[in-house]
């Protein structure tokens, strides 16, 4: 373990943390630090209310958000990584998605999750691989696709002219954006029956903002309470049918040790009921309706 990773959990884990964040000007100067730096990503700072908040925060100095040229080349070098938490969605990928299908990939980079699942599984014939994303990433990401001869991968700016999906996957996107759940599937034209999230930050705490510095530039990042959020897939007629700890990633802020999130977490989840259904309420918690053939349910507590 590294001296920075043993700073960083001493600062954001312990009461020693907690004590030295109410010393005058110690959080203020932290911030300025860590909000500076450009070679060390993934470095959190400072717990805000609301998405504006924290975006008021960012250093002048500093690109906002990833709507910006280098924030889209991060992946030109690696299009395709695949880490651990990334096999359980490759793995329902392989058990739901069908030939002619379309795939809305909401905040899917330069098409990150379609070429790593490209180069260890097959894309059915006639998959439409939809990516929407923010103007420059969209634009970065046409110009891979052209390069890779990505097949049925296409990118859009807008959700609200997204095609209706058979599928919806979202992995490590949905905290970067001032709305996304609740709202999600009031932005898009239909409601899939499959959902695969993951890398989701979830708390059972109260949700909360803060920023992360990724480098290029430096974004609000959203907490969710996860009660909240999977209460808005229940009442939205979804099942959880599996779900995964992602222990790659973590929110570790130093001077705020119980706004800590130790690990994230993946799911997956199917469309069994009409919203406002009375089977709503039941949802969330178990189903037995039938998933594709060959298809078992496996619960994470």
């Amino acid at each position: 373990m590294s001296m920075r990773t043993i700073a960083r959990l001493a600062l954001a884990r312990t009461r020693i943390g907690d004590m030295l964040g109410h010393l005058p000007l110690v959080r203020q100067a932290y911030a300025r630090y860590a909000l500076s730096l450009r070679s060390h990503p993934g470095i959190f700072s400072g717990v805000y209310s609301s998405y504006d908040e924290a975006l008021a925060h960012i250093p002048p100095a500093r690109r906002a958000g990833w709507d910006n040229a280098e924030a889209a080349s991060i992946w030109l070098d690696r299009p395709d990584p695949v880490g651990p938490s990334t096999y359980p969605l490759f793995f329902w990928l392989t058990q739901i998605v069908r030939k002619d299908a379309t795939l809305l990939d909401y905040g899917g980079s330069i098409g990150l999750t379609y070429y790593g699942f490209r180069r260890l599984a097959s894309l059915p014939a006639g998959l439409r691989w939809v990516v929407v994303e923010v103007p420059r990433m969209a634009e970065q990401g046409k110009a891979m696709a052209a390069r890779h001869s990505a097949c049925g991968l296409e990118f859009i700016t807008d959700i609200a002219a997204a095609p209706s999906a058979d599928i919806l996957i979202s992995a490590g996107a949905l905290q970067y954006m001032q709305r996304s759940v609740p709202g999600l599937f009031e932005m898009i034209p239909s409601r899939p029956r499959h959902v695969i999230l993951n890398k989701l930050p979830l708390t059972s705490s109260g949700s909360y903002w803060t920023l992360q510095n990724f480098g290029p530039a430096v974004s609000p990042y959203r907490i969710f309470n996860r009660d909240t959020f999977m209460g808005y897939f229940a009442d939205a007629g979804y099942a959880v049918r599996d779900e995964w700890p992602v222990t790659d990633l973590h929110c570790d802020i130093p001077f705020y040790r119980r706004h800590n999130v130790p690990q994230f977490t993946g799911m997956y989840l199917e469309r069994v009921a009409q919203a406002g259904s009375p089977q709503n309420a039941a949802a969330g918690r178990c189903s037995t309706d039938p998933l594709p053939p060959g298809v078992a349910v496996r619960r994470v507590q």
